[in-house]
């Protein structure tokens, strides 16, 4: 049972709850924020004791698309996404059994594949960028990088070049 459901209406508001967050971590060191949205996912990972932020409510917009894109909010229902995008004549095929009722952040979260997967590839085949609050509660495109990119990020002395240096991220180039 969580302490607190917070259902944050833009990407300000997602970023004022980060920083609270980071504001009372002193005081409260057990306290964690987990994102959720239509909770579908069988791993049990958008659930916690401590805060949740819940996106279904108030971020589930489509934002823009075209036969080539579409941009959408965490909170959007995979079915009303399919719909925007069926209009462009343009699908995301990785089509989890649960695609009338997981929306397109959780799919993103847990990489979500399906019965089309071996054909087209799961959620993150799909995913060209992504818009995230980090930590530190500022916003970041999080998108594939050159080496030239990569060495720039990674010689910030910000909160964004400490992730890139983390040993385990250091391993993994």
């Amino acid at each position: 049972m969580p302490q607190v459901v917070v259902f944050p209406r833009n990407t300000k508001d997602v970023q004022r709850i980060v920083a609270a967050a980071n504001a009372v971590r002193k005081t409260i060191p057990t306290l964690s924020l987990t994102a959720r949205s239509a909770g579908t996912d069988m791993s049990g990972g958008a659930i916690n004791e401590s805060v949740i932020v819940e996106f279904n409510k108030h971020m589930n917009n489509f934002e823009d698309g075209d036969d080539e894109f579409a941009r959408a909010q965490p909170g959007m229902f995979y079915r009303e996404f399919e719909k925007e995008t069926l209009k462009h004549r343009a699908w995301m095929p990785s089509f989890p059994a649960s695609r009338e009722l997981c929306t397109i952040g959780g799919m993103v979260a847990n990489n979500s594949g399906g019965e089309l997967s071996l054909r087209y590839g799961k959620t993150e085949k799909f995913i060209r960028q992504l818009k995230v609050v980090l930590g530190d509660g500022k916003e970041y495109t999080v998108k594939p990088l050159t080496k030239k990119e990569l060495d720039k990020k990674m010689a910030q002395k910000t909160y964004e070049g400490q992730l890139y240096n983390l040993p385990a991220n250091r391993k993994a180039l």
